[in-house]
C-alpha cells in the first residue's frame, strides 16, 4: 500500500519551535507505531511531501533519514521509502480485575530497574491526592520496566513513609510494589486512575530510549486500602508501541430510555 496524502492530516505547525523535519518525522513515526502504516507500506516520495506538507525536499529527506536511522523504514534509491517496522506479536497487557495476579505474572516475564529511591517532603499535588499535610515525608521511587531488553514503562511512585519504611530498594527489584504494600499490613482494595496521551520530555525520552517529543501513554493512579485510605500514588509512562490498554464494557440502564456503557474491567500494569 502507498500512503495517499489525501487520507491523513497534513498540517504542520510553523509557529511551533520544534523543527519542521522533526514534526514530520514524529507524524510518520506515530502512524507506524500505531499500526496505521504497516510493514511493506510505502511512504510518499520527498517531492509529494514537499507539495503536501509545504516543506522543502531537504526537510522531507531529513525526516525520512531519521525514520531510517531508528529502523522504522528502509530507503532504497529508485524504490523510495518503505515501512520495515513490524508490530510486536504480543504487547504487554493486563486485566485490572486481577491486578495483583497480573503483576506477579508480568513480573515473571519482565525486568525492573530501580532508577532512584529516596525519602522527601511530599510534593503539593501528590499530598492532595494522598491526603497528607505539606512537608510530610513520603517514599519516592522511579523504576524502568523492560520486556525482551526493551524498555516499555517509566514508573514514578509515592508512598506514605510508614508503609515505605517496611521495604527497601532491593525489594522493589524483586517484588511487585502492591505486594510489598500488602506485606506492610495494608490490604489493597481499589484504585482510581486516569489515562492521557503526553509527549516524552527530556528525562523520559532517555529512560524509554525514545526521541524527545515522542507520544506516550500516561496513567495516573491512586490506590486505596480496605479502609478507603490512599496507600500509593503512581504515574506511569508507557511506550504505546509496546503496551496496550484493554477495557471491557457492559450496557447498563441509564435511568431513562437510553442504556449506557459501563466499564467492568480495565487493563493496566505497573
Amino acid at each position: 500500500m502507498t500512503l495517499s496524502a489525501g487520507t491523513t492530516d497534513t498540517t504542520l505547525d510553523t509557529s511551533n519551535p520544534t523543527p519542521l523535519y522533526h514534526q514530520l518525522y514524529l507524524l510518520f513515526r506515530q502512524r507506524i507505531l500505531s499500526g496505521s502504516l504497516v510493514q511493506g507500506d510505502k511512504l510518499p516520495s520527498e517531492s509529494v511531501q514537499e507539495s503536501t506538507y509545504g516543506v522543502s525536499r531537504i526537510t522531507a529527506k531529513r525526516a525520512m533519514d531519521e525514520l531510517a536511522r531508528e529502523g522504522l523504514v528502509t530507503r532504497e534509491r529508485g524504490r523510495g521509502t518503505t515501512v520495515s517496522y513490524s508490530m510486536p506479536p504480543s504487547n504487554v497487557s493486563a486485566d485490572f480485575s486481577g491486578l495483583m495476579e497480573n503483576l506477579i505474572a508480568i513480573g515473571a516475564t519482565t525486568s525492573v530497574e530501580v532508577l532512584s529511591f529516596e525519602y522527601l517532603p511530599v510534593p503539593a499535588n501528590v499530598g492532595d491526592v494522598l491526603g497528607l499535610e505539606p512537608g510530610t515525608i513520603v517514599q519516592k521511587a522511579e523504576r524502568r520496566r523492560s520486556k525482551d531488553d526493551r524498555p516499555f514503562s517509566h514508573i514514578v511512585t509515592y508512598i506514605p513513609e510508614d508503609i515505605g519504611r517496611t521495604f527497601d530498594r532491593q525489594d522493589l527489584t524483586d517484588q511487585p510494589i502492591l505486594k510489598l504494600i500488602e506485606r506492610s499490613g495494608r490490604s489493597v482494595a481499589d484504585a482510581e486512575q486516569s489515562v492521557t496521551a503526553v509527549a516524552a520530555d527530556a528525562l523520559t525520552s532517555v529512560i524509554l530510549d525514545l526521541p524527545q517529543g515522542a507520544p506516550l501513554l500516561k496513567v495516573n493512579r491512586v490506590v486505596r486500602d480496605s479502609d478507603g485510605l490512599p496507600v500509593q500514588y503512581i504515574e506511569v509512562f508507557y511506550r504505546p508501541d509496546l503496551y496496550q490498554l484493554n477495557m471491557r464494557l457492559a450496557r447498563v440502564d441509564g435511568g431513562s430510555a437510553e442504556r449506557l456503557w459501563e466499564t467492568r474491567e480495565i487493563g493496566t500494569v505497573e
